[in-house]
């Protein structure tokens, strides 16, 4: 039998006891992690689409609900540091973040606003406008507390409820569409198609309203509603995030 030098074989057992083990090291590197839903509570972008499954939403609301959001929100002061909006209409020099960003970027990130922010993903015609970097919106998103806190749900309507009883208002597929459209009209109520937007200019929502702002003392109020202006939130290339206290009046 042939015998191999001792030099061949330290070096196989070098490559047995050091680079065997790297090598799994890296296979161990480079395997797919967990999906995210099985990790953290799922997106609503995940969820089904609303005019499929409206149970969806109502069940992602009522997350958002529970003492941990309350608690993320109780523990921000925003107010301290808020930035009134602009009173030139130029498009220059207002601290516009002209490196590409764009509002459908910047508006999943602001915080406070998640519940609105995935509200925005679940209509394509509100997401497309978002994502136009051609035109430019200022997106008035109420502050998660102030969408827990209303009287009814975004997509109920008292119209519904009279003509066609508790029981019936959203029960089916006929009650679920007009959900969906409730929740659309709450959410195109929100997006001003004009950015920026000086003080005292009539400007149109997605929904069709015309709204206008002004400063009140060291408040900026949006009519109708009186609805009170937290924060300009972001200024990016095509457009604004506003925080609300409250919501602009979607029925």
């Amino acid at each position: 039998m042939r015998k191999f030098p001792l030099n061949i074989i330290l070096t196989l057992l070098v490559l047995y006891i050091v680079v065997l083990p790297t090598t799994a090291t890296w296979d161990l590197r480079f395997r797919k992690r967990l999906p995210s839903p099985l990790i953290n509570p799922p997106h609503l972008r995940h969820e089904r689409r609303l005019g499929d499954n409206l149970d969806a939403i109502k069940k992602w609301l009522s997350y958002q609900q529970q003492p941990l959001a309350a608690a993320a929100e109780m523990g921000s002061n925003p107010s301290s540091n808020a930035v009134l909006p602009p009173v030139s209409s130029g498009d220059g020099g207002d601290g516009r973040k002209s490196d590409g960003v764009i509002v459908s970027d910047v508006l999943p990130k602001t915080k406070g606003v998640n519940i609105f922010a995935s509200l925005t993903r679940q209509f394509e015609s509100v997401e497309a406008r978002l994502d136009d970097a051609a035109r430019n919106v200022t997106v008035l998103a109420p502050r998660n507390s102030a969408i827990q806190d209303l009287p009814r749900k975004p997509w109920e309507n008292p119209d519904d409820y009279e003509r066609f009883g508790e029981a019936n208002a959203y029960a089916g597929q006929d009650g679920q569409d007009r959900a969906t459209r409730n929740l659309e009209r709450f959410v195109k109520a929100h997006v001003v198609v004009k950015s920026p937007w000086p003080e005292g200019e009539e400007a149109e929502t997605l929904a069709g309203d015309r709204l206008t702002w002004s400063r009140v003392g060291d408040k900026i109020r949006i009519q109708p509603g009186d609805v009170e202006v937290d924060s300009i939130a972001e200024k990016v290339s095509n457009g604004e995030v506003w925080v609300l206290n409250g919501v602009i009046n979607y029925r």
